[in-house]
């Protein structure tokens, strides 16, 4: 049996494939969560839709960035760190690749590692999982970064790109669509 990797041709249809199955799963979690905000939203009526609105937001972000790095998956990590059976995509930035998930048969054919162990693979996911989450989180600041009213961004003294990585990277907004603004 000879495993040839993904090639970047298929990086396209490597991205789709994981937005259209794993578009299901982000649609039940924003629909959990819409819920979630509705029971919590009891006490604060005026600010639903705008949560829903952010909550979404996040959800959508974070389905993008997963497709985007599910191609890179395949094309950079299939095929040379491991092979499994039966591969539709095996990257996810909410579970790591487990030795059940490599051995799992497929007819008389079974996935293997290609000269590194498990932990040097859940290592390497470890890294796209994270690089997903911090690409997802950053697009989203950086679309609801909104400068104050009636104030400009003015330089700081660390340069010109601090005052910008200032308001992007701290503050208590991270995830604004969890805060209970009145």
């Amino acid at each position: 049996m000879s495993i040839h990797p993904y090639s970047w041709s298929e990086f396209p249809a490597e991205c789709l494939m994981y937005f259209m199955v794993m578009g299901a799963v982000h649609l039940a979690v924003f629909v959990v969560g819409c819920v979630v905000l509705a029971a919590l939203a009891i006490r604060h009526r005026g600010t639903f839709l705008r949560r829903v609105r952010r909550f979404g937001l996040f959800v959508g972000l974070l389905l993008a960035v997963g497709s985007f790095f599910n191609g890179l998956w395949s094309c950079l990590v299939w095929g040379r760190l491991y092979y499994s059976t039966d591969y539709v995509f095996d990257f996810s930035p909410f579970w790591p690749i487990t030795q059940g998930l490599i051995d799992a048969p497929f007819g008389d054919m079974r996935g293997q590692l290609l000269g590194v162990s498990l932990f040097q693979l859940q290592l390497v996911w470890f890294c796209f999982a994270a690089a997903t989450w911090a690409v997802t989180v950053l697009l989203y600041r950086l679309i609801r970064r909104r400068p104050p009213a009636n104030h400009a961004l003015q330089p700081t003294p660390g340069g010109a790109g601090s005052s910008a990585s200032r308001s992007t990277f701290t503050g208590p907004a991270w995830l604004s669509f969890c805060r209970w603004e009145k």
